[in-house]
């Protein structure tokens, strides 16, 4: 049986997120990809200079191709196409994963986090989607919200490992968990979006797999650069939400909640 969906909000929601993923990703990007750049090299760290030449532009396009999406799902709400919900969900989750990172950079060199933007309207979508445009259980949405953070801090492991390689000259440990920390993340990324279109119990496996998995390649990473600084890492809370997630879906309430959710029509 296929949820009520309030597709005239749908279409006001969609064509917003239409227009800050493309028009705003873009301007955004293009106003501030140098002097982020820049800033970092000023402040003695020429290996997050990388960083930013390379990633900002991988999630700058993610970023769009997300506007793309939601534009594409406002032409399904206007239609009334059932589809439309699952692709505005797909967006959504785009661009979460696009706008997040991008705003850490800045914000440690002293520079607006400007792709706040389009990150906290698109969080805000999010909560809307799931519980106005159709009305789906809350606990589905809290899951929801912490795999979509587990799925942004194994990012930024990624990126992490990736800084990790250029400082330390490409040691073994970092090599080795970098390019499995993004696999997590897109595993997370899986999970999410079929957490909430797709509920059935099979979905739990994603879940486990993408959770072992940044557990695999995350925990390496916090403990080596807890050692190195002497304090708590920055990389541990992204395989200390996934065991958290991990324990939660093992349990009975976890299955619960997806043996009872009813999955939405796509």
């Amino acid at each position: 049986m296929e949820k009520q969906t309030n597709n005239n909000l749908g279409m006001i929601i969609a064509s917003l997120g239409a227009l800050l993923g493309i028009a705003g990703t873009l301007l955004l990007f293009v106003q501030w990809y140098d002097p982020v750049m820049v800033a970092e090299v000023a402040a003695g760290r020429p290996d997050e200079g990388l960083i930013v030449q390379y990633i900002f532009p991988v999630l700058s396009d993610i970023g769009v191709i997300a506007g793309v999406l939601w534009a594409l799902a406002a032409v399904g709400f206007g239609l009334r196409k059932p589809w439309a919900w699952t692709l505005g969900v797909i967006a959504d989750v785009l661009a979460l994963q696009g706008s997040f990172f991008q705003m850490i950079p800045p914000l440690t060199r002293g520079l607006p986090p400007a792709n706040a933007l389009v990150f906290v309207p698109n969080l805000i979508f999010f909560v809307l989607m799931l519980q106005v445009v159709r009305r789906l259980d809350w606990r589905v949405l809290a899951i929801g919200l912490l795999s979509g953070i587990a799925m942004v801090l194994s990012f930024m492991n990624g990126v992490a490992s990736t800084d990790k390689m250029i400082v330390s000259g490409g040691a073994a440990i970092f090599v080795a968990v970098e390019r499995l920390n993004w696999v997590a993340a897109l595993g997370w990324g899986v999970f999410t979006v079929l957490l909430i279109t797709k509920p059935t119990p099979s979905v739990r496996w994603i879940g486990f797999g993408a959770a072992l998995l940044e557990l695999t390649a995350g925990l390496p990473l916090g403990i080596v650069t807890a050692i190195e600084a002497g304090s708590f890492s920055m990389f541990l809370p992204a395989p200390l939400l996934s065991l958290a997630l991990l324990v939660a879906l093992a349990l009975p309430l976890g299955r619960r909640i997806l043996d009872s959710s009813q999955p939405a029509t796509a």
